[in-house]
């Protein structure tokens, strides 16, 4: 991967709790433009306590970050050019190592000849960042809020803030300046290290304002520290009111790097939607099938808008010159666009040159040609319907068959089933009510 330009920001002064927050613009960055979003069709936030690589290394606090393949990742007990770090700028190092933009906001302004505090890792350019002090009985403590443009002209604030340890009543006040902080902010996504249990009252006065994303699509108990062997929960991935759309989340199984583990959360682009995400599928190539074939899956919307793309997930060994169609359920094409390669395995994504409209409910086909098979299968995988946001894969014998296929030379309308089975062809999808 090549490294995209890296951004520090290093505020020098402290801000006392009632000043106004002191807002910058970081400086821009040569060639920068925000990129297509994840493939997967969500975006994907991780927290992380990374105990300013004392129990590791930046190396491998970097590979955890890398091997969940985040979007925005919150970092907390971030050293920048302190002694005990080697005067390493620990912000720009991480950046460096995972190849995400960055930006650093201290907590300590003046900590061990250099500073201490949060830090933000972005796939996407950091627009603007704030330091916001919190009411603080010991060490300071902040709030780190970013601006960050995921398309152009879309921005979200991103904050990252590490709570407390003197008692509940400090982190109450936290939360409070948080709330105030991110008013009117219902895009908002928060990441953090709040040193309290879901039931404190810091955390049900956050949940008044937020919701939990652990809470809505994580499973067990997700507990986060100690690492080695967790027993209590006190890293939160919290969204904004706007966040309503379905999501995932988990802990990651990093037991050594820091004494915290990682939290991740994959929420749904209201405004850019996909089927199956960046789930992969279980066989990524059918060796056996080496014809040419046009292979696809029956969907359909609850919500009217428009398909912005047409996507397959690829895997290795397939021959180069994909054609991906929309078609309607009766077989007039819609739209068709060559597909370029991307990162194989994985998912392969053709921006239509004219958004096509789909109707709420309608029956739709989208499929790609392969001139030597080689394709995605997994046998049963639509046996049942796959919902995803306003999408529906529907189950196979509610649409008669679903996926589809069709054995030809040169590409053509799929409209044969064979065992139920997901082909992990996909769309992006813009409801018509987008923000």
């Amino acid at each position: 991967m090549s490294l995209r330009p890296l951004l520090l920001l290093t505020l020098m002064t402290t801000l006392t709790h009632c000043a106004p927050p002191e807002a910058t613009e970081p400086d821009p960055q040569v060639g920068e433009q925000p990129q297509a979003l994840t493939p997967g069709g969500g975006l994907r936030f991780m927290t992380y306590n990374i105990k300013h690589g004392e129990l590791s290394s930046l190396e491998t606090v970097a590979n955890v970050i890398k091997a969940q393949a985040p979007d925005l990742v919150a970092l907390q007990e971030v050293d920048v050019l302190t002694v005990r770090s080697n005067k390493v700028d620990q912000a720009a190092r991480l950046g460096q190592l995972t190849g995400m933009f960055y930006a650093f906001i201290p907590s300590l302004t003046n900590y061990d000849s250099g500073q201490y505090g949060l830090a933000l890792l972005s796939r996407y350019p950091i627009r603007s960042a704030q330091r916001v002090p919190l009411r603080s009985a010991a060490e300071q403590r902040v709030l780190a809020l970013f601006e960050v443009e995921l398309e152009p002209s879309r921005l979200i604030p991103v904050a990252v803030t590490h709570f407390g340890t003197t008692g509940a009543p400090e982190r109450v006040q936290q939360a409070e300046d948080i709330k105030a902080a991110l008013a009117g902010k219902p895009w908002a996504l928060l990441g953090g290290d709040l040193n309290a249990s879901p039931s404190e009252s810091s955390i049900t006065s956050l949940l008044q304002q937020f919701t939990d994303a652990w809470a809505r699509g994580g499973s067990g108990s997700g507990y986060t520290i100690p690492a080695s062997f967790p027993t209590k929960r006190i890293d939160y991935v919290l969204l904004g009111s706007a966040w309503t759309s379905p999501l995932t989340a988990g802990v990651v199984n990093a037991s050594s790097q820091s004494d915290h583990r990682p939290v991740t959360a994959t929420v749904i682009l209201p405004w850019s939607q996909t089927l199956f995400g960046d789930r992969v599928p279980g066989t990524a190539v059918q060796g056996d099938d080496t014809r040419a074939v046009e292979v696809g899956v029956r969907f359909r919307s609850n919500a009217s808008g428009t398909i912005e793309a047409l996507r397959f997930y690829r895997g290795t060994g397939n021959a180069n010159g994909y054609v991906a169609h929309l078609w309607s359920n009766t077989g007039t094409l819609l739209a068709q666009v060559p597909v370029k390669d991307g990162r194989i395995p994985g998912w392969q994504e053709a921006p239509l040159p004219t958004p096509i409209p789909v109707t709420a409910g309608t029956i739709y086909v989208v499929s790609y040609f392969t001139s030597n098979g080689q394709f995605a299968r997994d046998v049963s995988g639509l046996t049942n319907a796959v919902v995803s946001g306003n999408l529906t894969a529907p189950g196979s014998a509610s649409v008669g068959g679903n996926g589809v296929f069709l054995y030809t030379s040169s590409g053509g309308f799929p409209s044969s089933s064979y065992k139920d089975a997901n082909y992990w062809v996909d769309v992006r999808f813009k409801p018509a009510s987008s923000p």
